[in-house]
């Protein structure tokens, strides 16, 4: 797996990310590589010269409780359909994490329903009162007030998942 910061993407791997990500989230197609927000980086798999995996990464701030945290979040990780089941996506979670250790990232976080696979890999499911900026289609719409539920955490400093307002200081993933 490979990890490059999102202006190092080239054209071909643009295109490549988008059939892959329309692929995996069919209700949820666009005519670009991300679907909210552009991310920060691209944690891309390949088999033969072909895109099987990938997952945006968002490196941020957000504050828990009142406490800042440096999280990781993963946006869209998506597995071709002709290699689930084959172990990709926990492999790719590891290295991810392996990555995560070696900086200054205090959780990996993501948003999924896919709890049995996610606390496999080492992630505990956290639930709470979020808030967040609303976009859709590259307008803002305002800060979202929510409960949500489908909030996973994996502890990479040592540090805590206090409960308490989750603020994203910005938009969710």
């Amino acid at each position: 797996m490979k990890i490059i910061p999102e202006i190092e993407v080239t054209d071909r791997e643009h295109d490549a990310i988008t059939q892959l990500r329309n692929a995996s989230f069919p209700d949820h197609q666009v005519e670009r590589s991300y679907y909210k927000q552009l991310p920060h980086m691209r944690a891309l798999q390949y088999c033969h010269g072909k895109l099987i995996g990938y997952m945006g990464l968002d490196y941020r701030v957000v504050c828990v409780g009142g406490t800042p945290l440096k999280v990781l979040g993963v946006i869209d990780i998506c597995i071709d359909k002709s290699h689930q089941g084959q172990g990709i996506g926990s492999a790719m979670l590891t290295e991810l994490s392996d990555y995560a250790a070696a900086r200054d990232v205090d959780f990996i976080i993501l948003m999924s329903e896919l709890d049995a696979f996610y606390t496999s890999n080492g992630f505990n499911k956290v639930s709470g009162p979020s808030s967040w900026l609303r976009l859709h289609e590259h307008q803002n719409y305002g800060i979202a007030f929510d409960q949500l539920g489908d909030l996973f955490v994996k502890p990479m400093s040592g540090k805590t998942w206090a409960p308490g307002h989750l603020d994203w200081l910005g938009y969710l993933y």
